[in-house]
């Protein structure tokens, strides 16, 4: 997605023809395929932490988009626990790692920082209540604040007795220069959305942007959170909705939010009427809601097949980050067995998906 100029009006009036582009000539040690990890992305630098396939890793590796090289940076100082499906944030060179899983059925409520100026990690420990020990929770910076929103917890205090407890809590750490760190638990008035895990946020403005997750099904809702109030708005936006999801991902450009792939509802040949609940696909669809008009808006031209060369794979527990107005995808898995050594794992190329629409230079699509 990115931009060549021209004037924002077009985001409103043309529609966008995206495309895929898979990047294979990379350079340097390029890590293995998992799922589970996160990416922030610093200027044209892309950074990737953790995850696992065999195993939970506490790797971090960067890739510098403009020359294509992968690099693993000397790291040092209090080093976090390899975990997955964790939060991950950026507030210039200050990354900041939130919870995850570190064993299967072990969780944490660790907040680790590293400072990518010189890629120094060390532990914090703000004041006030911590949230619970979780994963597959949203962690986004709206503002000076990171936000902290949903996941699953491990209700059983044994992790080979795995209670699985869905969330719908929301914290919130300002991380403001010159203040101190304290967790503050929001309590908000009115309707909330359903516990969940897995699902994607954004912030949007001073907003927090809630789209999909599971809870024992998955879920395609949206909500925004206003931090100024705060409260929650179910938003219905227009437009046909695309499917439930989880384990899916969502960046921001502009005014839109973009979610690809994840794991969707397997529908009958009829093509409406679902299957049980147990049986679902990942998906490799591209999803855009528009944040201003409050509208799902098509992407021209998408390949609408799973086998389509031109788009990156079907892939759920991947990861996006958007440098300047692309945004890139890396690895996730294709397909599910019970045994978290048995994952089966998307390709470890590297996609950008950027627009190909003249028409519509100069937008952040």
């Amino acid at each position: 997605m990115e931009s060549d100029g021209g004037s924002d009006s077009a985001a409103h009036t043309h529609p966008l023809k995206l495309k895929w582009k898979k990047i294979t000539a990379t350079t340097g040690p390029s890590p293995k395929p998992r799922h589970g990890h996160k990416a922030v992305s610093i200027k044209e630098l892309i950074i990737i932490f953790g995850g696992g396939n065999d195993g939970i890793v506490d790797e971090l590796h960067v890739l510098n988009t403009a020359t294509n090289q992968w690099f693993a940076p000397q790291v040092r100082g209090e080093k976090p626990t390899g975990c997955a499906a964790f939060g991950f944030i950026c507030d210039g060179v200050r990354l900041l790692t939130f919870g995850g899983m570190v064993e299967f059925g072990r969780y944490s409520n660790d907040l680790y920082e590293l400072l990518a100026s010189r890629w120094e990690w060390r532990r914090l420990t703000p004041l006030g209540d911590a949230p619970c020990a979780r994963l597959g929770h949203s962690f986004t910076l709206v503002g000076q604040k990171a936000v902290i929103f949903g996941g699953l917890a491990n209700e059983s205090s044994d992790p080979k007795l795995n209670i699985p407890k869905y969330l719908n809590d929301v914290f919130m750490l300002e991380i403001r220069e010159g203040t101190s760190l304290q967790w503050q638990n929001v309590i908000v008035e009115g309707p909330t959305p359903s516990p969940r895990e897995s699902h994607a946020a954004v912030a949007f403005g001073y907003k927090l942007v809630v789209y999909g997750g599971m809870n024992g099904h998955r879920l395609g809702d949206v909500w925004m959170l206003d931090l100024d109030k705060p409260g929650w708005t179910a938003v219905a936006p227009k437009g046909p909705s695309p499917l439930p999801r989880s384990l899916h991902t969502a960046v921001l450009i502009k005014n839109k939010l973009y979610s690809f792939g994840g794991w969707v509802p397997v529908f009958a040949e009829d093509g409406c009427t679902p299957v049980h609940e147990t049986e679902w696909r990942c998906t490799n669809s591209l999803v855009c809601l528009n944040l201003d008009s409050l509208a799902w808006e098509p992407c021209p031209d998408y390949p609408d097949s799973d086998e389509s060369a031109d788009v990156p794979s079907p892939r759920a527990g991947h990861t996006a980050a958007v440098v300047g107005t692309r945004m890139y995808i890396w690895s996730g898995r294709n397909g599910y067995k019970k045994v978290w050594n048995n994952q089966v794992l998307a390709g470890v190329c590297v996609w950008r998906c950027g627009s190909s629409f003249s028409a519509c230079a100069g937008l952040l699509q």
